[in-house]
């Protein structure tokens, strides 16, 4: 330990409080440098899973106070999946309705990073779960999330229902994912844009006549 450098004494120290308290040891990583939490959260990911180590880790430090923390975590969340449990997926979920916009643009990321990553089964539950959410932010996570080129069996179902979501930003949201599956079945993408070309929103109708103009070449 005595040729250890500073950085990884102050992540070892860290790793220790949050494994030996829990979620409340984030009280105690008050005082701790972002910088030292944040590779902290990047070594975790980096890594293979290891049991629960993992999960707790993010779980104490998605309680921290500082969003910078908060978000990075969010976006690490992903790295959980394929044998993320029912905690890390509540988790996410949680962080996506965070008060900071930051981490919830984090969230949409771990997101699209869990898709990524989960067998097709597991792809149609999550992809189904957050759109059937009633949270609105949940949803935007999703049709953020969407915005990434995986392959999702149901994808053209879901973002045909959030295109007619109540929220404006979901709905915008759910377009810029449309342009990115266009190319996998472009008529049934048509049909979607279709419904949007007299939306409500200005925005939302720029998008949606922009893809429509593509669409007719």
């Amino acid at each position: 330990m005595a040729n250890a450098k500073p950085g990884a004494v102050a992540r070892l120290t860290a790793l220790s409080l949050i494994l030996t308290a829990g979620t409340a040891g984030a009280a105690s990583l008050r005082d701790v440098p972002t910088e030292v939490l944040c590779d902290l959260i990047d070594d975790a990911e980096s890594t293979e899973p290891t049991g629960l180590t993992r999960v707790r880790l993010l779980a104490a430090l998605a309680a921290d106070q500082r969003p910078t923390v908060r978000a990075e975590v969010a976006a690490a969340m992903g790295s959980l999946w394929p044998s993320a449990g029912a905690e890390a997926a509540e988790e996410l979920r949680r962080l996506a309705r965070d008060v900071s916009d930051s981490v919830r643009v984090s969230a949409a990321v771990g997101l699209a990073r869990a898709i990524e990553r989960a067998s097709a089964p597991e792809r149609i539950d999550l992809v189904c779960t957050w759109a059937l959410s009633t949270d609105r932010d949940e949803r935007l996570a999703l049709a953020r999330a969407l915005t990434w080129s995986t392959p999702v069996f149901v994808a053209d179902l879901v973002l045909e229902q959030l295109a007619a979501d109540e929220s404006t930003a979901v709905r915008a949201a759910a377009l810029a994912a449309v342009a990115k599956h266009f190319h996998e079945d472009s008529s049934v993408y048509v049909r979607i844009v279709s419904t949007c070309v007299d939306d409500a929103d200005v925005n939302v109708q720029r998008l949606a006549r922009a893809l429509f103009q593509r669409a007719r070449g």
